[in-house]
This record gives C-alpha cells, structure tokens and sequence, in this order.
C-alpha cells in the first residue's frame, strides 16, 4: 500500500512533469507546481529541497513510464515490423500534443542542454532506452552496425516531425512524417 506521503510525492512528481512539458523546466516555479498539485508551496519544498531534485524526480518517472511502455509493446509485438510500427503509432497518436509543446524527451533535452548539462546527461536516458529498444528490434532483421544506424534514423525523423509540427503548431506533420516512417520501414523490412 502507497502511504500518504508517497501519494503527495506523486501528485507533485506529476504536476510538475506536465508543467515542465507545457511550460518548460526553466519556467515554471514552485508556486505553480503548488496550485496545479492543489497543494501549499511549504509542501513542495519538504518533497523536493531544490528545483534540481524535482527535476530528477521527474526524469526518473518519465523514464519508469518508458520502461513500462517499452515492455508493453515487447510483449504485444509479434514481429520486428510490428514492434517498430508501435513506436510510430505512439508519435502519430500525440500528434496534437507534439504540435502544442514539442516532444516531451526533446524539449527538455534541448532545455537542459542550455542551462543544465548534468541534468540533460540525465534525461539523455529516455532516449538511450528508446534507441536501444528500437535497435534490438532492427537487429532482428539486419546487421548490428547497419541496426544501430536504421534506430537512430528512426529517432531522427520522428524528432524532425516533432520539431516542425511544434514549430508550425500543425499536428498534420506528424501524421504525414508517420506515413513516411512506416513506408520506410515497408521498404527496409521488405514487407
């Protein structure tokens, strides 16, 4: 059973999760993870002493939430194809929240990269699971080089149609970039 201070943990790590992808990290303040946790500000602090352990707290979750979709789809996936047909599903389903705020690994990462290196090292683990995820699956069908490079390439375009459907706030990018991303992955596959 979670004990009340875990469940206000929580709240807190989820806030403050939504509202550094809505608003970004550097933004947003304790009184505003406050209000939308529907809790006083004193709370937050005893939680979370600096912004940065907040900001870790988050990336932790954010990376829990990963792992667990990763294996999901391992376990529901049949083929290789199937598997990597997932990944641009999640990308085409967000497709309105990518064009709003951007992708929620990138826009931090990208955020971070500007003003915390030690924290983007650390949110850098969201990618490097997605990417080693999506490697294994390609190295069911092709060499380890040549896997690692079609993972990265994937990474890349749904990154590309994340980055322009939030610069022109049009979630049509993203569902036409999808298209592309599974007719490419048809072709290589061979299916």
């Amino acid at each position: 059973m979670i004990s009340k201070g875990q469940k206000t943990r929580n709240t807190i790590i989820n806030a403050a999760d939504n509202l550094f992808y809505q608003l970004g990290y550097d933004i947003t303040s304790y009184q505003e993870v406050a209000q939308a946790s529907h809790l006083k500000k004193a709370n937050i602090q005893y939680h979370f002493s600096s912004k940065t352990d907040l900001l870790t707290a988050v990336i932790e979750h954010r990376i829990e939430q990963i792992r667990a979709l990763l294996e999901k789809w391992s376990f529901e996936c049949d083929t290789p194809y199937n598997c990597l047909n997932q990944f641009v599903s999640m990308i085409e389903n967000n497709a309105d929240d990518l064009a709003r705020y951007g992708c929620p690994m990138g826009t931090l990462s990208d955020e971070l990269g500007k003003s915390a290196l030690e924290s983007q090292a650390e949110a850098r683990q969201m990618f490097d699971l997605f990417l080693r995820w999506l490697e294994a699956r390609f190295r069911a069908i092709f060499p380890p080089k040549q896997a690692k490079d079609y993972a990265q390439q994937l990474m890349a375009m749904a990154q590309g149609a994340s980055v322009l459907s939030h610069i022109y706030n049009d979630p049509e990018i993203i569902k036409n970039h999808a298209k592309m991303m599974r007719k490419w992955l048809k072709t290589i596959c061979k299916i």
